[in-house]
């Protein structure tokens, strides 16, 4: 499978970080978006194999652009659960890349709603040869013959 890895974070020191380290082991190309809107633009623009997102992501500049119905509903209390959004917005995709959450979320109901959304659940923070594992591990699912 050919694509790259969407890194979804606002945390600047994990963007800089963690993308470049996922750029060098992986050998895929590594795009980041620090918002929701982002992401939904870059998720559409082509196609990619992994997605690694934070829960904590702020909406973007125009969240109306990426809230559905249900969301919009709820926007006050959605605003800095912005990988929710996004995580709707990615189960709507067809093909539908794989998705690793690295998130420092221990709230189990907000975890539960992840569900089956998520192939890799990564705690943050964790050491950057954890992260780096669990990516090299859900491409090896997406690649197993390599």
């Amino acid at each position: 499978m050919i694509g790259g890895i969407l890194f979804v974070d606002d945390d600047p020191e994990n963007v800089e970080i963690g993308a470049e380290i996922l750029r060098e082991t992986s050998g895929r190309e590594v795009v980041v978006s620090t918002s929701v809107e982002d992401a939904v633009d870059l998720l559409h623009d082509r196609g990619w194999a992994l997605v690694v997102m934070d829960l904590f992501v702020p909406l973007g500049e125009h969240p109306h652009r990426v809230l559905g119905r249900r969301a919009k509903r709820f926007q006050e209390h959605v605003d800095h659960l912005g990988g929710l959004v996004l995580l709707e917005e990615i189960d709507r995709m067809d093909p539908r890349p794989m998705v690793v959450s690295h998130t420092a979320c221990t709230d189990k109901v907000l975890l539960d709603l992840f569900g089956d959304s998520v192939a890799r659940r990564i705690p943050k923070p964790a050491p950057l040869d954890t992260l780096l594992h669990g990516v090299m591990e859900a491409l090896a699912e997406l690649d197993p013959g390599t």
